[in-house]
């Protein structure tokens, strides 16, 4: 089936107002260690301490829409590795995964409808301009509004992938927590240097708690300095709200395989949709069972409001 998305769809619910209508469905992305395909009657579900339906279930088999999203501004080395790396990932891509390229230097840009087609989207890794600024905390709020909106137009399995080399001082916002009162040796921002990192990853995560899509990210470069390890530790915490994942290469030569074994990881993952059941909390959490066995791996906590 081919996934009715096109470039004027997604310019349209770029430029759209966010909904904020409470949810009746919870879609929960999930992994299974076993190697039989998962069945919407073999699960069982609780939302919120309450019996849930299963709505339906959504598997490796199934259309898949992934949004690349480009923020690449620094090493051209690192950035060649990412781009050869993406460009292999891509095209050994299922066939059923619909693979659409934006970047997102000054807000989210198309550079490539998601589609079957493996040329196109390679090209447009191989060619998107390097330039600007980092823009992941910039955009990571406005790509889940996106994921959401096309998760309610067309149903599909979709997942969000950064593949940034982002580091906290390129930003155009200053995240470096000046002292304030330079004679004053109680001063927090002394000690706590990481604050206003920290203060907006918590205000994104709280916002991404309720978004339906998983966020996965590929990181070309580990930093080790206080305030860059509180930004990327904030990235996992909000890839890993949504159900997704983050991974921080440690050298050049980790850039290629951990974009294959994201994009695997994104190929794997099941979508269960359950039933929000009647007067649940704002903040629910989910459990799920299998019974044909299987270890299950999933999102287990969600913000309904």
């Amino acid at each position: 089936m081919r996934i009715p998305v096109l470039l004027l769809l997604i310019s349209q619910l770029l430029l759209a107002e966010p909904r904020f209508a409470e949810p009746d469905h919870i879609r929960v992305p999930l992994w299974i260690d076993s190697g039989e395909a998962l069945e919407a009657g073999a699960l069982t579900a609780t939302v919120g301490g309450q019996p849930a339906g299963v709505v339906r279930v959504q598997g490796p088999d199934d259309d898949l829409m992934v949004l690349v999203i480009l923020d690449l501004t620094e090493d051209l080395n690192e950035i060649e590795m990412a781009r050869n790396g993406l460009a292999d990932a891509i095209d050994e891509a299922p066939s059923n995964a619909y693979i659409g390229v934006m970047r997102a230097q000054s807000g989210l840009r198309v550079l490539q409808d998601p589609s079957s087609e493996r040329e196109a989207a390679i090209e447009a890794v191989r060619s998107f301009p390097i330039s600007g600024t980092p823009g992941l905390l910039e955009t990571i709020e406005e790509a889940a509004d996106l994921a959401d909106s096309l998760i309610r137009d067309t149903g599909v399995r979709i997942a969000i992938f950064y593949v940034t080399d982002s580091e906290i001082d390129s930003y155009r916002e200053d995240f470096t927590n000046p002292v304030v009162n330079r004679s004053d040796r109680g001063d927090m921002s002394r000690r706590f240097p990481e604050g206003l990192v920290r203060d907006r990853i918590s205000r994104l995560d709280t916002k991404l708690a309720s978004s339906q899509a998983p966020i996965f990210v590929v990181h070309l470069k580990y930093e080790t300095d206080r305030i860059d390890e509180a930004y990327q530790n904030g990235i996992l915490q909000m890839a890993t709200t949504t159900g997704g994942d983050a991974v921080f290469c440690r050298s050049d030569a980790e850039i290629a395989a951990a974009i294959g074994s994201m994009m695997e990881r994104i190929a794997t993952h099941y979508s269960v949709d359950l039933e929000v059941p009647r007067q649940a909390a704002d903040t629910v959490e989910i459990a799920l069972e299998s019974q044909t066995g299987g270890e299950l791996v999933y999102r287990s906590r969600y913000n309904i409001r």
